[in-house]
């Protein structure tokens, strides 16, 4: 009995070890795959959330990007995420995506793009606050990607990288992500996406009626 007893608190100390302390924490570059969440930062320092933000007007706004792959248009929906479009709208009438590649692709998850520092771009400085959007995760739903630290996602700092989904994924909606438009052409050309895949030129066509 008492070497059974021995035996059970051996075992019992090993299965104990196995909490959060021995999971890797190398760096955030290396989390487990596949969540947006777990992309590297956009910035490679902590950023601050923007003083202010102009929001879009109400209508729609449709965004083209051209893709080495073909077009990819997305209307975006200032009023389900009015920080968010203004944002993403802001940096697309800069060029900032321009040239840039999607750095990440899941099969059946996302595409992601986005990062400045793989085009030797700075990072933009600045952070977006997160919102409550009623777009869902439905399949070519475009949303914004966060930090993610320590085995946790970072609120609030959403900066300059996007996703597009490539299936109905409703935990992204539990997870609080920003959802602001979704693909209305070109969803063919987003599943052929493969990781280095460039956005030639991302521009606003017209508002969306």
């Amino acid at each position: 009995m008492l070497r059974l007893s021995i035996i059970v608190l051996l075992a019992a100390a090993v299965v104990g070890c196995r909490g959060p302390e021995a999971k890797t924490t190398k760096s955030e570059k290396q989390p487990a795959p596949p969540r947006p969440e777990a992309a590297a930062p956009v910035e490679t320092q902590e950023a601050q959330p923007a003083e202010s933000a102009a929001e879009s007007p109400g209508e729609k706004v449709l965004v083209k990007l051209e893709t080495e792959k073909g077009v990819i248009e997305l209307e975006l929906d200032p009023s389900a995420a009015p920080k968010t479009v203004a944002n993403f709208v802001k940096l697309v009438n800069e060029g900032f995506y321009n040239g840039m590649p999607f750095h990440r692709v899941e099969p059946g998850f996302v595409i992601q793009a986005g990062d400045p520092k793989l085009v030797g771009k700075p990072p933009v400085g600045y952070t977006i606050p997160d919102e409550k959007s009623p777009i869902k995760h439905t399949k070519g739903v475009i949303a914004m990607a966060r930090l993610y630290r320590g085995g946790q996602m970072v609120p609030n700092s959403a900066s300059t990288q996007f996703y597009i989904t490539l299936a109905d994924e409703p935990h992204l909606d539990e997870a609080g992500f920003t959802a602001f438009g979704h693909v209305v052409k070109g969803m063919e050309v987003v599943e052929r996406i493969a990781v280095g895949d460039k956005i030639v030129k991302a521009e606003v066509v017209e508002p969306s009626s």
